[in-house]
Parts: structure tokens; C-alpha cells; sequence
């Protein structure tokens, strides 16, 4: 597990990145949580039924929700609070490590503040951290691309 937080003057240009751009767009996303003057709580599990058998994708994309998520957030007043739990699949982290279920990024922002946190789901439980090591590379690199300053705690 790695975690980060965003310095205060890179939120907008990583929020630019997550909001309007598709640098996050192949992304499944797992539950996305937005408090304004409500709360939205979004399950991201496909509606199968509502698909047929054109889907064989169990969560929706980011490239699919985030339009949604754009309408909710935008305007003059910026959200409380917002979490976004993102992974990528079973076929794409096994790419990573030969033992990866899944691999995620969670992502909370919350009174001014941006954190990250990755986490992995393994096939067989193993005590080996080499998947954790290899995810969390991963997005070190990713952020690294973006220019995001990645603060430890």
C-alpha cells in the first residue's frame, strides 16, 4: 500500500486530469461518493440486464461516469467531499504480477485536501509484497507522468 497526498496548488491540474481529460478513462471504477448539498452515492456495478448480452464487465468505466460526475461537481462552490475508489481488472493486473486480482486506486478529497491510497486484491493469499511493490510502482509512475507532486505521509 502507498499513499500520497496532492499538494494544495497541483489539486486543480490533477482534478483537471481526473474531471476532463481521459487520462483515467480505462479505469473501472468500484463506488465513487460525492457530498454538495447532498450526498450522491454511486454503486458502480453494471445494471447487466439493462445491457443484455452486450457486457461481460461487471463495474463501469471511469470514461462512463465521468460526465456524470462532472454535472454533479461543477459550478462556483467546490464539492465537501469526494471519494473515488478506481482498479483495473483481473487481466489487466495480472499484467502487473502474476498473483493480482485487481489493483486499486482510491482517491479522497476532502476539506482542501487530496489523498491517494493504492491497494491490490490478490488470487491466492500470499504474504509476498512483490504485487504491491509492482501496483504501487505503477502509479508512482502514472502520477510522475501527470506532474503531481506525490507528498508521503
Amino acid at each position: 500500500m502507498y499513499s500520497f497526498y496532492i499538494d494544495t496548488d497541483e489539486i486543480r491540474s490533477f482534478m483537471n486530469e481526473l474531471i476532463k481529460k481521459d487520462t483515467f478513462d480505462k479505469f473501472e471504477v468500484r463506488s465513487c461518493d460525492i457530498t454538495t448539498f447532498v450526498t450522491y452515492n454511486i454503486d458502480c456495478r453494471l445494471n447487466r440486464e439493462w445491457y443484455g448480452s452486450d457486457t461481460t464487465r461487471f463495474f463501469c468505466k471511469w470514461e462512463e461516469l465521468r460526465p456524470y460526475v462532472y454535472n454533479i461537481i461543477k459550478g462556483s462552490k467546490k464539492p465537501k467531499s469526494m471519494k473515488i475508489v478506481m482498479a483495473i481488472g483481473e487481466k489487466a493486473a495480472a499484467k502487473i504480477h502474476p498473483n493480482g486480482k485487481a489493483c486499486f486506486i482510491n482517491i479522497v478529497f476532502e476539506e482542501e485536501r487530496v489523498a491517494v491510497v493504492t491497494g491490490t486484491a490478490q488470487i491466492e493469499f500470499s504474504l509476498d509484497k512483490s504485487l504491491d511493490a509492482a501496483w504501487d510502482d505503477k502509479v508512482k509512475e502514472i502520477f510522475k507522468k501527470l506532474g503531481i507532486t506525490q507528498n508521503t505521509y
